[in-house]
Protein backbone atom coordinates (compact mmCIF):
# COMPACT_ATOMS: atom_id res chain seq x y z
CA UNK A 1 0.00 0.00 0.00
CA UNK A 2 1.08 3.34 -0.91
CA UNK A 3 1.52 6.16 1.64
CA UNK A 4 -0.41 9.25 0.91
CA UNK A 5 2.45 12.47 1.18
CA UNK A 6 0.83 15.72 2.50
CA UNK A 7 0.18 18.18 -0.49
CA UNK A 8 1.23 22.00 0.47
CA UNK A 9 -0.31 25.01 -1.69
CA UNK A 10 -0.43 28.19 -0.66
CA UNK A 11 -3.66 30.29 -0.54
CA UNK A 12 -2.39 32.82 -2.42
CA UNK A 13 -1.05 30.57 -5.33
CA UNK A 14 -4.56 28.80 -4.65
CA UNK A 15 -6.79 31.81 -4.70
CA UNK A 16 -5.03 32.81 -8.27
CA UNK A 17 -5.29 29.69 -9.70
CA UNK A 18 -9.46 29.39 -8.77
CA UNK A 19 -9.22 32.88 -10.34
CA UNK A 20 -7.42 31.46 -13.61
CA UNK A 21 -10.02 28.16 -13.68
CA UNK A 22 -13.14 29.46 -12.14
CA UNK A 23 -14.66 31.17 -15.48
CA UNK A 24 -13.94 28.62 -17.91
CA UNK A 25 -15.34 25.88 -15.09
CA UNK A 26 -18.68 27.81 -15.25
CA UNK A 27 -18.87 27.94 -18.99
CA UNK A 28 -18.48 24.29 -19.19
CA UNK A 29 -21.32 24.24 -16.76
CA UNK A 30 -23.55 26.43 -18.72
CA UNK A 31 -22.76 24.57 -22.02
CA UNK A 32 -23.04 21.14 -20.75
CA UNK A 33 -26.49 21.96 -18.99
CA UNK A 34 -27.43 23.62 -22.43
CA UNK A 35 -26.90 19.98 -24.30
CA UNK A 36 -29.53 19.07 -22.15
CA UNK A 37 -27.89 17.82 -19.41
CA UNK A 38 -29.15 18.80 -15.75
CA UNK A 39 -26.62 20.43 -13.03
CA UNK A 40 -26.30 17.86 -10.81
CA UNK A 41 -24.94 15.35 -13.76
CA UNK A 42 -23.05 17.81 -15.11
CA UNK A 43 -21.38 18.45 -11.83
CA UNK A 44 -21.37 14.43 -11.00
CA UNK A 45 -19.03 13.78 -14.06
CA UNK A 46 -17.19 16.88 -13.44
CA UNK A 47 -16.39 15.81 -10.05
CA UNK A 48 -15.62 12.15 -11.03
CA UNK A 49 -13.00 13.42 -13.57
CA UNK A 50 -11.62 15.51 -11.16
CA UNK A 51 -11.65 13.04 -8.49
CA UNK A 52 -9.80 10.84 -11.59
CA UNK A 53 -6.86 13.16 -12.45
CA UNK A 54 -6.25 13.97 -8.76
CA UNK A 55 -5.88 9.94 -7.83
CA UNK A 56 -3.33 10.24 -10.73
CA UNK A 57 -1.36 12.92 -9.68
CA UNK A 58 -0.99 11.71 -6.16
CA UNK A 59 -0.61 8.56 -7.22
CA UNK A 60 -3.40 6.67 -5.23
CA UNK A 61 -6.31 4.64 -6.34
CA UNK A 62 -9.58 6.38 -7.40
CA UNK A 63 -12.75 5.57 -5.74
CA UNK A 64 -16.07 4.96 -8.15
Amino acid sequence: MEELHSITISDERLDDCRDVVEPDLQDLIRTTIASGFSAEEVLIAISELVAEDFAAVVKTPSVH
